[in-house]
């Protein structure tokens, strides 16, 4: 008997292989399509039947449970907001599950098992799915002395908390070149590689791990592989081959060859198709920070200039025309944030600046110049907005002590904001803000009726929270984040400390 509030993981094993169905389909899918569907197929009385998706070997084995609206409560949280079946597949006999954004974890053994009134009904029925990941081998050039180089590694699916990105080069020792956020044990990494390393800070956000390296040099030469892992399963490997070379050096007489050919290259295309890529890191708390673009491609009067985002999401940034700046199309997030040089065009100056630049700034840019649907040349810029760390320190004896969150941008009028308190691995609710008011039931009961916010906070701009006789089990690391349709848009992180003490 197969209870329903009874999670198991051993639901398959050598014994029971004469009660699955003889059919038993092996789905194939490469890593980055939508969604996957497991078939399951049963024409039988299926009234008053519950249908339990699982996993073999996963713990619990729980994948979907049909006609439970909300998450089941022993669902595997790797497949959390990921399965879904038909709602009138008890009626259609059609018992299939989906599964989105599958990628390479996810291959393994599904036992689709049909329950009524506590029996399982057989027979079961198995399916094994098998998510390939496609090796994406490429070779990076770059000429030594340039400011920096990247090598390029990115996901299809949206990692989670738990995943651990390391970059490695063969035939080195040690071999690690960077591991992503490894700032605590930083003797693994090659010293030849010493502070000229980073990812992406919102690499776990965006899936987008590629590796920066500063000042290539002809040593940097040779193959460099991406690890990507998630509960020390491999998710994802790249690997690729970085060619550092000599720039290269002209004779004095070559010099005027060159113009020559370079003026009869620009007479005869008018144009030149370029995309050059660029990195800009700078401090929330700014008054502005640039995209730059200086382009030597001949630029004529009617060319359209487009700034736009495409990178963790699309959003129309700025838009120069027919010497005019048309923000009307503009999306509200960056509306009175964006400035274009005058007579851009002329000057061959397309650089952006931007405006009190936030957390939710960071992201990839990209500049088009474009006529009559055809692309004259682009420029692809990477912004990072570092977030600092807030560090508030309180007396052992304080009534109160306040945790605070102040920033200039625009915030949107529906978003929820969270104030949560983290502990080595779980966090505790704080504070949350919803809909214009305070959801107590949602705060942990340590801090229920100890919290104070800002009167509308979202509206003045004033996210600081107010926290009430602090004692020494509120010291600790904070994190308010304010969210909009499941997306984090902006996030700051405050510590507390008792005064006195180093912790």
């Amino acid at each position: 008997m197969l209870r329903n509030h009874e999670p198991t993981s051993t639901l398959y094993n050598g014994t029971f292989e004469h009660q699955f169905s003889q059919q038993s389909p092996t789905v194939s899918v490469n890593e980055g399509v939508k969604s996957v569907q497991l078939p399951c197929q049963d024409s039988r009385e299926t009234e008053d039947t519950t249908v339990v998706w699982h996993r073999h070997g996963s713990n619990p084995s729980i994948v979907h449970k049909h006609r439970h609206r909300f998450q089941t409560p022993f669902q595997n949280q790797h497949y959390s907001g990921r399965t879904s079946m038909s709602d009138d597949a008890l009626e259609t006999g059609d018992l299939s599950l989906t599964l989105e954004e599958p990628h390479h974890s996810d291959s393994g053994v599904y036992l689709c098992i049909r329950i009524r009134k506590g029996e399982e009904l057989f027979p079961r029925y198995k399916v094994e799915l098998q998510v390939k990941v496609p090796q994406h081998n490429s070779t990076i050039r770059v000429y030594e002395g340039a400011e920096s180089v990247q090598l390029p590694c990115q996901s299809s699916w949206f990692p989670s908390d738990d995943t651990t990105v390391l970059w490695s080069r063969i035939g080195f020792n040690p071999s690690t070149v960077h591991q992503h956020l490894d700032v605590e044990e930083p003797r693994f990494q090659n010293q030849h590689y010493s502070d000229r390393t980073s990812t992406p800070t919102y690499a776990l956000i965006t899936g987008d791990f590629s590796l920066i390296l500063k000042e290539p040099q002809l040593s940097d030469s040779g193959v460099y592989t991406c690890h990507v892992h998630n509960k020390e399963k491999e998710m994802l490997r790249v690997i690729v081959r970085l060619q550092v070379t000599e720039r290269p050096t002209f004779p004095p007489e070559l010099y005027l060859m060159l113009a020559v050919c370079l003026a009869l290259a620009v007479a005869a295309l008018g144009w030149f198709k370029t995309i050059t890529v660029s990195s800009v890191v700078v401090k929330e708390g700014v008054w502005f920070v640039k995209l730059p673009y200086k382009t030597i491609v001949p630029l004529p009067e009617d060319v359209t200039v487009e700034w736009s985002r495409c990178a963790p999401e699309p959003m129309r940034v700025h838009k120069y025309c027919n010497g005019n700046n048309h923000l009307v199309r503009q999306d509200e997030f960056y509306c009175d944030r964006t400035k274009m040089q005058e007579e851009p065009l002329k000057t061959r100056d397309l650089s952006l600046t931007l405006r009190e630049p936030c957390y939710r700034d960071s992201g990839t840019y990209i500049c088009t110049v474009h006529k009559d649907r055809e692309v004259w040349t682009q420029k692809v810029v990477r912004l990072r907005v570092n977030v600092p760390q807030e560090v508030v320190k309180v007396g052992d004896r304080a009534k109160c002590v306040t945790l605070p969150f102040k920033t200039r941008a625009r915030l949107p009028a529906d978003a929820t904001v969270k104030w949560k308190r983290f502990e080595l691995s779980n966090s505790l609710t704080v504070h949350v803000y919803q809909n214009g008011q305070d959801m107590s039931e949602e705060q942990d009961d340590s801090y229920r009726g100890r919290t104070k916010r800002m009167k509308n906070p979202l509206q003045a701009g004033d996210l600081s929270l107010t926290l009430i006789n602090p004692s020494h089990e509120d010291i600790g690391a904070y994190t308010c984040t304010v969210e909009r349709d499941g997306d984090v848009i902006w996030e700051r992180s405050v510590r507390l400390k008792l005064k006195g003490f180093w912790f």
